[in-house]
C-alpha cells in the first residue's frame, strides 16, 4: 500500500511532533458520565494482559472482527506489515481510552507519530468521522529496557530482566452507535515511510463492566489482618501490605478516594500485568494519605481456576484493570490493559481537585 493521503490538519500535526513531541502531553482521563442501567455479566474468558495482535490488512477493512484473546504479542510475525498490539478489549458508545502498542519487523516501535482514523463502515463505502492523534506515553517503571520493582518500602529495584516494552500509545476515540467500526493507524518513525494498519472493532451498547458515574461495588475483599500469609491475596513478589489493609466498601463507608488494581502478577501471561501493580505503587508516597489503594487478585486462592468473588462482583474478563471512586463511592475512572503513572496520577488529581 501506498502512502495514504494525510489531512492538512493532521500534516500541520505531524510538523509539531516532529519538532517536539515531548511537549506535547494528552492526559488519557475519562470524565465521568451520568449512570446507566447495568447489563447482564460477560460469558467469555478471562484475557490476560487484554494485548490482542491485530494484523494489517492490504485493502479495505476486511479484518476479522476483534476479540479478546490469550496474549499474542510477538508470535507469527507477518513480514514487514505494521502490526498492532490492542490493550484495549472494551469498546463502548461514546468516548473511549483506546491504547495499543505497534509492532514491526519483530520489534516494537517506540515514541513514532501516530494517528488514528475512525471509519463507519455500516454502509458499502466506509465514512471517515474522526482523525485524531495518538501519544507515545512512556512506562515509568522501565528504565534502560530493564524493569524496575517498586518495593513495599518504596525503593525501586532494576530487575536483571528485560522487556522491550517501553510504554503505549494513547488517544481518544468517539463510537456514536454499536456494533462494527473501522480503525486505521498511520505510523511514521522520523523521515521514515508512513505505515498503515486496518482493522474492525466490535463497540458495545453498554459497557459490562462498572460504569463511569455508577456507584462501585461494595465489596468486601480480603485484607491482610484476614489472611494468615499476604501471599494468599497477593501474588506479587514480595507481596505488598500497603495495599491490602482496606475493604472497598469500608473506604466507600467512610468517604475515602480509592484506586484499585485488579491484576494478578503471577499467573498473567503477558508482560503487562505485574508492571501495572508496580505503577500504582508509585503514587503511594505523593497520594497515600489521601487515598486509599487497594489491589486485588483476579484468582481465588493459589491456582487460575476460580475468579474471585470480588472480581465476579465488579464483572471483570479482563486484566489488568485500575479504577479510581471518588469519596461519594462513584466511579470517576477507569482504565483497561497498560497503563501509565501520568495517565492515573491526571485522574487521582482531578478527582481530589487538585487540577
Amino acid at each position: 500500500m501506498g502512502k495514504p493521503l494525510w489531512s492538512k490538519a493532521l500534516q500541520r500535526w505531524l510538523a509539531q511532533q516532529r519538532a517536539s513531541l515531548s511537549a506535547r502531553c494528552m492526559v488519557g482521563l475519562v470524565r465521568a458520565v451520568p449512570p446507566v442501567p447495568e447489563v447482564e455479566a460477560m460469558s467469555r474468558p478471562l484475557v490476560c494482559g487484554v494485548v490482542v495482535l491485530v494484523l494489517f490488512v492490504a485493502a479495505g477493512f476486511v479484518q476479522g472482527e476483534v476479540r479478546p484473546a490469550a496474549a499474542a504479542e510477538h508470535t507469527a510475525p507477518v513480514g514487514e506489515a505494521l502490526q498492532v498490539l490492542l490493550t484495549t478489549s472494551e469498546l463502548v458508545v461514546g468516548q473511549n481510552r483506546f491504547a495499543f502498542g505497534l509492532l514491526q519487523h519483530n520489534r516494537l516501535l517506540n515514541a513514532a507519530t501516530v494517528a488514528v482514523r475512525v471509519y463507519d463502515i455500516r454502509d458499502q463505502q466506509a465514512q471517515l468521522t474522526a482523525e485524531t492523534p495518538a501519544l507515545y506515553h512512556t512506562l515509568e517503571v522501565v528504565e534502560q529496557g530493564n524493569r524496575v520493582h517498586v518495593h513495599p518500602d518504596g525503593t525501586r529495584h532494576v530487575h536483571s530482566e528485560t522487556t522491550d516494552v517501553q510504554g503505549i500509545y494513547v488517544t481518544q476515540v468517539t463510537f456514536a452507535h454499536p456494533g462494527l467500526w473501522g480503525l486505521e493507524i498511520l505510523a511514521q518513525q522520523g523521515n521514515g515511510p508512513v505505515e498503515t494498519a486496518r482493522l474492525r472493532v466490535n463497540v458495545l451498547e453498554v459497557s459490562p463492566t462498572p460504569l463511569l458515574g455508577a456507584p462501585a461495588p461494595r465489596s468486601r475483599n480480603l485484607i491482610a489482618s484476614e489472611v494468615s500469609d499476604l501471599r494468599q491475596i497477593d501474588s506479587s513478589e514480595p507481596p505488598d501490605p500497603r495495599l491490602h489493609q482496606t475493604r472497598i466498601a469500608d473506604a466507600i463507608a467512610q468517604g475515602k478516594p480509592q484506586v484499585i488494581v485488579f491484576a494478578t502478577p503471577k499467573f498473567c501471561t503477558s508482560r503487562v500485568c505485574g508492571p501495572v501493580v508496580d505503577v500504582v505503587r508509585t503514587l503511594l508516597p505523593a497520594y497515600g494519605k489521601q487515598v486509599v489503594f487497594i489491589h486485588q487478585e483476579i484468582w481465588q486462592g493459589s491456582s487460575p481456576q476460580k475468579f474471585s468473588p470480588t472480581v465476579e462482583e465488579w464483572n471483570l474478563r479482563s486484566e489488568p484493570w485500575v479504577f479510581v471512586v471518588d469519596r461519594q463511592g462513584i466511579i470517576y475512572a477507569k482504565f483497561e490493559g497498560l497503563t501509565t503513572r501520568r495517565e492515573l496520577e491526571a485522574a487521582v488529581r482531578h478527582m481530589l481537585g487538585l487540577e
